[in-house]
């Protein structure tokens, strides 16, 4: 009985076995910053597999790959609905060894603590190991991750694309960038290229950095601006200082400079200093003045981003280059219109009831084009919206049988992608059998998309609705998708 360990000395932080006099002798000098209490002991699993991981950790592991380190705020901001959630998702992570904690320089009495990939993390994602980043880089990472996590928090759907510095393609000129952000605000758009200081750039290498960038932004780009995130009031300054004397005429109006802690107090309302001109002030926000969208599915911080994250796939970012023209249709009277066929049934339209309706056109593959509608066309207010509030129309659509069939078939002639996967699934789980059938009906006519993805969601989804309680007709309906949505691909888990 005296060899049996005592379950009752186990350190919080660390799955072995600490006897009576160590653990006496260590919280006398450790108590300011690490709690030993009484609890049992958690098993790591060390063979864990990542696929079996709930959604927002493998969304977690990757933006650890991405940005290499986060703290539990950033994580909270970008990926988990609240500090306490991120911070006990985090720690079961770490008890599986899938990350480690990098305790950062004291602040207000306590020790904060940062999250990267450990090297059993990497592995298993099948990921090169890469080298511990000092403190200087660390802070660097950590503040470029801040500027987009604030803006996520303050001011969602913002953020229309975010890459860190590996993902970052070839710009020319010597031109790279640590963070590459993308923002819409519904009327004008901005491609921000961000450049992190941390006080440590000699002089000589900021004005060859600008240098750079003016040359860059010589050759084009409309919409392009570089922003500097700093750490302090006093940094900025000097690098207007250092850039003032330069005059390079390609960088006026398209150079500003913010320090990272009035961006997490503010999101895109904190304001933005001309950084080689004596341009006023202005909110982050306000420096998008290119009028053509820079929209896409995958908003940073919203599930559908997060979605995309987690099964390890990455945002295309070809037709945010230079824009896209926004049509006529978006123009306010469109939107006006657009409310008003929302607002007020459609007398012209009869009832087509889902049985009826016709298959989707997907033989050429291309995705209707959402802004080509006119306010002339009787769904032209259909053809405005995205699948979100399509699906919402039929869920509210409270005996409007046409306009919510209509809603059907134009989800259906969308292009597939992770975004509509959270949609399709509010409308196949509804309790009205009428909107089930009509997200079965898009699930078997949406075209899937190029990975498997799509066709391992649908089939889980479809199988636990003919396992569940449904009425004949919803089972039907179900059996029949999942003959459409076809076999699982071989090697897929």
């Amino acid at each position: 009985m005296g060899d049996a360990p005592d379950w009752r000395w186990k350190v919080s932080t660390s799955d072995r076995q600490m006897s009576r006099f160590h653990a006496q002798s260590v919280g006398e000098m450790a108590a300011t910053y690490m709690s030993y209490r009484l609890r049992s002991a958690h098993v790591a699993l060390t063979h864990i597999d990542i696929s079996l991981l709930q959604i927002s950790d493998r969304a977690c592991l990757r933006l650890l790959e991405r940005s290499r380190i986060c703290t539990a705020t950033q994580l909270a901001n970008l990926i988990y609905p609240s500090i306490r959630t991120a911070l006990r998702r985090t720690r079961k992570l770490w008890l599986n060894r899938l990350i480690t904690r990098e305790s950062l320089p004291a602040e207000r009495g306590g020790i904060p603590v940062a999250y990267r990939l450990s090297e059993s993390g990497r592995r298993r994602l099948h990921l090169s190991a890469y080298r511990s980043p000092g403190l200087v880089t660390i802070r660097h990472a950590l503040d470029g991750v801040e500027l987009v996590a604030s803006l996520v928090s303050h001011d969602p759907g913002l953020v229309q694309l975010w890459r860190s510095e590996s993902l970052i393609p070839e710009l020319g000129d010597g031109v790279k960038p640590d963070q590459l952000v993308v923002i819409d605000t519904g009327d004008v758009s901005a491609w921000i290229l961000v450049e992190v200081d941390e006080s440590t750039e000699r002089p000589p290498v900021i004005r060859e950095r600008l240098i750079a960038y003016a040359k860059l932004f010589e050759e084009h780009r409309v919409g392009w601006h570089l922003l500097w995130v700093v750490n302090s009031p006093e940094r900025l300054a000097r690098l207007r200082q250092i850039a003032g004397p330069m005059k390079l005429a390609a960088l006026a109006d398209r150079c500003w400079g913010v320090p990272v802690g009035e961006v997490s107090d503010v999101g895109a309302s904190a304001q933005v200093l001309a950084v080689g001109t004596s341009l006023p002030p202005r909110p982050l926000r306000v420096i998008a003045t290119d009028p053509k969208a820079r929209r896409t599915e995958y908003p940073v911080g919203s599930p559908a981003w997060m979605r995309l994250l987690a099964n390890g796939g990455i945002e295309d970012i070809g037709g945010l280059w230079n824009g896209i023209e926004r049509k006529a249709a978006v123009s306010a009277q469109a939107v006006e219109a657009k409310v008003a066929l929302v607002e007020k049934p459609l007398a012209d339209k009869p009832s087509l009831p889902v049985a009826e309706m016709p298959p989707a056109n997907v033989s050429e593959g291309v995705t209707p084009d959402r802004t080509a509608a006119t306010v002339d066309e009787p769904d032209a207010g259909l053809r405005l919206m995205h699948g979100g509030e399509l699906v919402q129309l039929i869920l509210d659509a409270d005996g409007e049988g046409g306009r919510a069939a209509r809603a059907a078939e134009l989800l259906a002639e969308r292009r597939n992608s992770y975004y509509l996967f959270d949609e399709l699934e509010r409308l196949c789980r509804s309790r009205v059998s009428e909107q089930q059938l009509m997200g079965l009906y898009v699930v078997r006519n949406l075209p899937p998309p190029e990975d498997d993805a799509y066709r391992q969601w649908a089939r889980a989804l479809l199988m636990q609705m003919v396992d569940q309680r449904n009425e004949p007709a919803v089972v039907k309906a179900a059996l029949e998708a999942l003959e459409a949505v076809g076999p699982r691909a071989e090697g897929s888990s």
